[in-house]
């Protein structure tokens, strides 16, 4: 099954994250929720974005464009892998999503690009720009799926008769579609509120924490490697959504990228608790919740 949790992975969305801390204003549409189509007017990757993005180290960049209707994307970045779903930009793709692995941080995005008047950019639901976090291994088989459905409220009458109203029960279409859809009806697209229960045994360190937790090393102010922006650790991801207030696209099998294995979520918990069983060895709990 495609909604099995296997090797899951983490899109973190960088320019969301600066401009939270207040070091880069972006377009709205390069905020990830909501997925609302909007003009796509300022890409926040120019000259001077770039070098503060640059200061994120993406060592696995990638893009991903929710809620389009486009066939053609133009993006001056080249796909690796041949794109996670849907992101085969040189040829053409499905309306709805896509999401590609890049080599390098794009400075322009051109959606269904118009030749005839030199190339204009269309419209997006939402934008994510950054770097992914593929967790080392799979989750301990004491794992949990659910599905809410909280947007239903039911009351009984004095007369015993049973009301129910339902307020939402599943994700808003983006446009067209349904989300994480590639074609297909919106309204008949699935219905709940996902939420993962996961636990991670056995992590080594490296994948945790990073070397040095401060933004530089110790003695030499112009070296990074290793450290908090630098590390491709859990602990950089935890920063990047400042601790779980900002959503992320949560994969729940990155060896298996389909269509229903993805989601916008975010941690639902207050702390995180990292449990040393063995020399350079941790255990972790985390709870991810889909938002909208």
């Amino acid at each position: 099954m495609a909604q099995n949790v296997a090797k899951p992975r983490i899109y973190l969305n960088i320019p969301e994250w600066l401009a939270t801390i207040g070091e880069l204003t972006i377009d709205p549409v390069f905020y990830t929720l909501p997925v609302s189509k909007s003009p796509i007017t300022t890409l926040p990757v120019d000259e001077n974005d770039l070098t503060i993005i640059g200061d994120v180290y993406l060592t696995k960049p990638y893009v991903a464009i929710l809620g389009h209707s486009a066939s053609f994307i133009d993006i001056d970045a080249s796909v690796t892998s041949g794109g996670v779903i849907n992101g085969g930009f040189a040829n053409e793709i499905d309306a709805g999503f896509s999401i590609a692995e890049l080599d390098q941080m794009p400075t322009h995005i051109i959606i269904d690009p118009d030749e005839t008047t030199g190339g204009t950019t269309g419209q997006a639901g939402s934008i994510l720009l950054g770097t992914f976090y593929d967790f080392p291994h799979s989750p301990d088989l004491n794992l949990s799926l659910s599905y809410e459905y909280d947007g239903i409220k039911e009351t009984t009458t004095k007369g015993g008769a049973t009301l129910t109203n339902r307020f939402y029960s599943s994700v808003p279409k983006w446009g067209t579609l349904g989300a994480w859809e590639l074609g297909g009806t919106a309204a008949y697209a699935k219905s709940g509120r996902r939420t993962w229960d996961l636990s991670f045994s056995y992590l080594a360190d490296t994948s945790v924490f990073p070397t040095n937790a401060s933004l530089t090393n110790d003695n030499d102010a112009q070296t990074t490697t290793g450290t908090l922006l630098y590390w491709n650790s859990l602990q950089r991801v935890i920063h990047l959504t400042n601790g779980g207030q900002i959503p992320f696209i949560f994969c729940s099998d990155s060896e298996n990228p389909r269509q229903d294995n993805h989601a916008i979520a975010k941690f639902d918990m207050s702390s995180f608790k990292f449990d040393q069983v063995a020399n350079s060895v941790y255990n972790v709990k985390l709870k991810i919740r889909e938002v909208w």
